[in-house]
């Protein structure tokens, strides 16, 4: 019997510490992102921390979340850590995601390394519940820059050479040793990642960067760079002939040593352009004009025979003594190719000078497109266009057209003149 009791006691403080633990709020607080990252003496950093109840069967009444900042972080006069976020509802992890922002600066004299962060929080239910986070100061013992890229050309073309030069300086105050600037054209680290992928995302993830080292390794090194110098590094680099227009982005990583023997390592981005002018040709294609012929469409080619596309390609022909525009005088054709091309049509009515003799007459046409860089350019051609004769042309010409007229007039006229007499005779 006594062994009856103590399970049912057992069975109804389980069930209770269950009801109880569905009535407290599961608060999950995690710092997202700090900026800038790292942290400088002196400088000003933004922590963003975000806040979820992850208890599905809670609300969180009268959530107040609050920073307590320590060495060598501090709060400007007359700034709050204490913030209140009113009731925080409980739908469940990955849901209702409050972020917070909390602004603090970084004291001068801040020393180098993982500086831990407090925050607390309460709610209705609890009492305040503290918990520390890394925040990331970096001092200038260990900061090299990367202080300015430059290709030469800035636009490479498809096939050709570049040189790319890329300038660190060390903002420390002392000397940084074995600095190594890594250029990564297979992107490595993506491919590194692709292990559980097929070997054709691995190809692809490999010839993504059209460019190729000549004469030059990707990964450079100088033993040293003393404080507050600067040292360029060079690359000679070659694009693929079939690279399309664009700018690709190439991730780069410098390494370092201070004179503590720790090691940093960056990672970024450099951008280079790879394109040229579009080489648009511009011809009259075909024409339905010609002496006698007055009016006609004209049709216009315009063809992209260089590497780049043609971007927003519009077109607009003005007329002269010798025609007008019977069409739309602007054309809108859009994107043309590299090694495509578009048609314009526009219907023309020639003057009567301009159809007595063969002659060859103008077309002004102001072309206006942009390229896959969304560089913009603007030309004013002139087309010539012959009028030849039908003959030349191989155009049979006759009078069945003119005989055709006049008998439609006849069967007009007799029309008429039959309705009239048959109202007669009814008179």
């Amino acid at each position: 019997m006594k062994k009856i009791m103590l399970l049912s006691f057992l069975i109804m403080m389980i069930t209770l510490s269950a009801a109880i633990a569905a009535e407290i709020p599961a608060i999950n607080i995690s710092l997202m992102n700090q900026d800038p990252d790292p942290a400088g003496p002196g400088e000003y950093v933004e922590l963003r921390f975000s806040i979820q109840n992850t208890n599905g069967g809670s609300v969180a009444e009268d959530f107040q979340v609050e920073l307590i900042p320590g060495y060598p972080f501090a709060i400007d006069k007359g700034e709050s850590t204490l913030k209140s976020l009113g009731d925080l509802p409980a739908l469940g992890p990955g849901n209702n995601v409050f972020v917070v922002k909390f602004k603090v600066r970084v004291e001068d004299d801040a020393i180098q390394g993982n500086v831990p962060v407090k925050v607390r929080y309460k709610h209705k239910t609890i009492s305040w519940v503290s918990t520390e986070y890394d925040v990331q100061v970096q001092t200038l013992d260990s900061n090299l820059a990367i202080v300015s890229v430059v290709s030469d050309p800035d636009k490479i073309k498809p096939g050709d050479e570049a040189v790319v030069k890329i300038k660190v300086k060390n903002m420390a105050d002392s000397t940084l040793r074995d600095v190594t600037l890594k250029l990564d054209l297979t992107y490595s680290d993506i491919i590194d990642s692709l292990s559980a992928t097929t070997a054709s995302d691995k190809i692809a993830a490999f010839d993504s960067l059209p460019f190729a080292p000549i004469g030059s390794a990707t990964e450079q090194k100088i033993s040293s760079l003393g404080a507050g110098k600067e040292y360029e590094f060079e690359y000679n680099l070659i694009a693929f002939s079939d690279a399309e227009s664009r700018i690709y982005k190439i991730p780069i990583e410098l390494s370092y040593y201070d004179e503590l023997e720790t090691q940093y390592v960056k990672e970024d981005v450099i951008g280079l352009v790879v394109g040229t002018k579009p080489d648009l040709s511009v011809i009259v294609d075909e024409s339905e004009l010609y002496v006698g012929n007055k009016m006609g469409t004209v049709t216009i080619r315009f063809i992209n025979k260089g590497f780049s596309d043609v971007k927003f390609l519009d077109v607009i022909l003005d007329e002269t003594e010798e025609f007008e525009i019977l069409s739309a005088e602007e054309v809108y054709v859009g994107n043309v190719d590299s090694d495509d091309y578009e048609t314009v049509d526009f219907e023309l009515y020639l003057t009567n000078g301009a159809t007595k003799e063969e002659k060859t007459i103008v077309l002004p046409l102001n072309v206006e497109y942009r390229d896959t860089n969304n560089n913009l350019y603007e030309e004013k051609l002139e087309l010539e266009m012959k009028v030849l004769s039908a003959e030349k042309l191989g155009i049979k010409t006759s009078s069945n057209g003119t005989v055709m007229l006049l008998l439609i007039i006849v069967i007009i006229v007799g029309v008429v003149l039959y309705r009239r007499s048959r109202n007669n005779k009814k008179k």
